[in-house]
């Protein structure tokens, strides 16, 4: 099987619709197989694509106060969240060791 009808079966689409600009004389033929130079062209377009940003909303100074307010509030309602949940687990922590401390001492050898 030679190369060029293996090219033909792993060939891209879109390599074959561009037309293909080897002229003779390209290809040699060396002990390893056969090489190709290969000349690229430059660009089709000299258009650059334009990346364009949307503009950042100028923020008032009322807009900046409530923000921070909104902030402040939501880190106060999670630092009250999580002492209560500290407060629970301390109020767990305090009725396990109150009914350990009432239980009857098992197994010390009072024989």
């Amino acid at each position: 099987e030679d190369l060029y009808t293996a090219h033909q079966y792993l060939a891209m689409p879109e390599i074959e619709k561009q037309p293909l600009t080897v002229q003779e004389g390209d290809a040699n033929v060396k002990p390893g197989g056969l090489s190709f130079e290969v000349v690229l062209e430059g660009p089709k377009t000299n258009e650059k694509p334009s990346i364009r940003c949307p503009p950042t909303p100028t923020l008032s100074a009322e807009d900046i106060e409530k923000k921070l307010k909104e902030v402040e509030e939501r880190r106060k309602s999670m630092e009250a969240s999580t002492l209560e949940k500290l407060a629970e687990k301390e109020k767990r922590a305090e009725e396990v060791r109150a009914k350990k401390a009432s239980m009857p001492k098992e197994g010390l050898g009072d024989e």
